[in-house]
């Protein structure tokens, strides 16, 4: 039986939920019911509704946004409890900061009675989830470079693929690019979606309705890409990207983000999410530099929480000035995964088929082998040799690597 709480002054209200919760195949009903709108409600009934620990909240704000202290403090006090919350209608910064508050719905006025029953129809699938469920979460992977141009997005895609074939698991990738995002092309997708839709119905978003938004690769893989239009030029804020990939790492095992090569505020968050955060270089010295600033600017080896920079140098070749070695010296960052140069890449694409997929080339061995680590053991591949060859070559660079001089 699921145990619920009822907080409205709104007598059509309470007869909805009244009627719901009278209904046998429910399994629930009412342990506490309080007749005031979350803006008039005493501290005192506030404690006693923690105190009762339902599963299952439906608190109605009434006719403005006053009453958010109370879904704030039930979110802060009780995470594991369901909220359902109904109001006025709100612009898109109110209603992210309500969900980022703790509510799970949000059901703004006049809504039709078919809303609301599925509204708690999907609170009662979220507590029917154990509480083991409940607090597993997917891995998060994130890739950027400060610079455009050095593979990011070849190696996001490809990295997926490969994560989906290693762990058998779902496995999403996002393209977080403020418009005309490559990723869905690099897979060879047409979208029809982006995450602007899933940030924009988050009040009433889940796992159903969350794959409504996504293509599916012939791998496996889910794909959410980038906007189309130039409407926000300045990327998604802060908190839509924190609240989309904690949305994705409730349902999705390994979820991988194309972070592009601008650090706004929405990849700054990315980044703080990630349990991997893949610095993507090409050894030029404008990109090293800017790797260089980048590092410092994200928090370096420790971000709050964040798992420590890993550095991926893509499309490596001998000859071209510098050596692995002088690259890690420079940036005080080992490479985790060296990328030999391979002219198949460019094929794959044009093709918009991941180069893993074949698995016969260099860089999809190099891919296959990173994501086996980021996997973890139990998903080892067997190394097929060459990967990390070029850390150990005792050649050096004929002149020092100057990362503070300004290049363009």
């Amino acid at each position: 039986m699921m145990n619920c709480a009822l907080v409205t002054a709104d007598e059509t209200l309470k007869r909805q939920v009244m009627s719901l919760l009278r209904d046998p195949s429910n399994s629930a009903h009412l342990v506490i019911e309080l007749h005031e709108s979350a803006a008039d409600l005493p501290k005192k009934d506030v404690s006693h509704l923690l105190d009762v620990r339902p599963q299952v909240a439906l608190i109605d704000l009434g006719d403005s946004t006053e009453g958010l202290r109370v879904v704030e403090l039930l979110g802060q006090e009780a995470p594991e409890m369901v909220i359902i919350v109904v109001g006025p209608t709100v612009p898109a910064d109110t209603l992210l900061r309500i969900i980022r508050s703790g509510a799970s719905e949000y059901l703004p006025r006049p809504f039709e009675g078919e809303e609301l029953v599925a509204a708690f129809h999907r609170a009662r699938r979220r507590v029917g989830t154990s509480a083991d469920d409940r607090s597993a979460q997917g891995s998060l992977t994130t890739l950027f470079s400060p610079k455009g141009g050095v593979g990011v997005t070849t190696v996001a895609s490809n990295l997926s693929v490969a994560l989906q074939q290693i762990t058998g698991e779902d496995t999403i990738l996002i393209d977080l690019a403020p418009s005309l995002g490559t990723t869905a092309l690099s897979m060879g997708i047409q979208a029809r979606y982006s995450y602007l839709d899933v940030v924009q119905n988050f009040h009433r978003m889940d796992k159903e309705l969350l794959n409504s938004f996504l293509e599916t690769h012939e791998s496996g893989v889910r794909v959410l890409a980038s906007p189309t239009s130039s409407d926000h030029p300045e990327g998604p804020a802060a908190d839509a990207v924190a609240g989309l990939l904690r949305l994705c790492r409730r349902y999705y095992k390994n979820v991988v983000v194309d972070a592009g090569h601008t650090l706004t505020n929405g990849v700054d968050a990315a980044l703080m999410e990630s349990d991997h955060r893949i610095f993507v270089a090409t050894p030029e010295l404008p990109t090293l530099r800017n790797v260089r600033r980048a590092l410092h600017l994200t928090g370096g080896p420790e971000s709050n929480g964040a798992g420590p920079p890993i550095l991926v140098l893509n499309q490596f070749r001998e000859g071209t000035g510098l050596t692995a070695s002088d690259i890690e010296d420079a940036l005080a960052l080992s490479a985790h995964t060296v990328v030999d140069y391979d002219d198949s890449v460019t094929e794959s694409i044009n093709l918009g088929l991941p180069a893993v997929l074949s698995g016969r080339s260099r860089f999809a061995r190099s891919i296959m082998q990173l994501g086996s680590d980021i996997a973890g053991p139990e998903y080892a591949v067997p190394s097929r040799g060459g990967l990390m060859q070029l850390l150990s070559k005792p050649f050096r660079s004929p002149r020092p690597l100057n990362l503070s001089k300004e290049s363009n």
